[in-house]
């Protein structure tokens, strides 16, 4: 995987440097960020937001003067606490002797995932007041599970391997906005605030009511987080 996000960063550069600078721009970028897991059930609560940050590639496509697609590639590492009240009858931890560990009511699992992200987004920007130019955009996320690390209180499970309780696949949605500073020619300096809100169920775990013994069902929990991107644009 390491190996892939490299080759894909020097084609970006490669396509960037060929191509028109009026019409395509672009940069690197890194973003602190704290991030948490919404559960949408009762029967599961937020225990804990998480430090985390990304950092990738970006790349802008003017249709025109104050318009453009907005594309980047982005490693991310975030995560969050999640507190079930239910019981769980198998939880996939596979570092650990037990891989279907069941967990009793009241389990809080900390997740530590990394995902490859592709937010695509359509951005207004202003005509330069000064060196600064103003923008806004808003967009998709769709994404794919690179690592999924994950500590739970109960049963010794510390720092194990939790692919198989998060999903392959995420997708979400962000608005942000922020700044483009110009220091010389066509270089610039990005500062930007983003919020990302997720749609898909990030999380495969199925939960059994321990007062009635019903059926295991799967809750649906996102993804949500809060970016201060900062970068260098050519």
């Amino acid at each position: 995987m390491k190996k892939i996000l490299i080759t894909t960063f020097c084609s970006y550069f490669l396509i960037l440097s060929g191509s028109s600078q009026q019409k395509f721009t672009g940069g690197l970028f890194v973003s602190p960020l704290v991030s948490w897991m919404k559960p949408d059930s009762k029967k599961a609560e937020l225990a804990q937001a998480m430090l985390g940050f990304n950092f990738g590639v970006t790349a802008d496509i003017n249709l025109t003067k104050n318009f453009a697609a907005s594309f980047s590639i982005a490693a991310n590492k975030y995560g969050g606490s999640v507190k079930y009240l239910d019981s769980i009858p198998e939880f996939e931890a596979e570092d650990v002797l037990r891989q279907d560990q069941s967990l009793s009511p009241g389990a809080v699992v900390d997740y530590k995932l990394t995902y490859i992200e592709i937010p695509i987004a359509l951005k207004g920007k202003t005509n330069e007041i000064g060196y600064i130019t103003y923008f806004l955009k808003a967009g998709i996320n769709p994404s794919i599970k690179y690592k999924a690390k994950g500590d739970v209180n109960q049963n010794n499970i510390t720092d194990v391997n939790v692919k198989n309780s998060v999903s392959l696949f995420g997708f979400g949605y962000h608005l942000g906005g922020g700044i483009e500073y110009s220091l010389a020619g066509n270089t610039r300096v990005l500062v930007e605030g983003i919020y990302t809100g997720g749609l898909s169920d990030i999380d495969n775990t199925k939960m059994i009511a321990s007062d009635t013994g019903a059926k295991a069902k799967e809750i649906k929990i996102t993804l949500n987080n809060v970016a201060l991107r900062v970068g260098i644009l050519f």
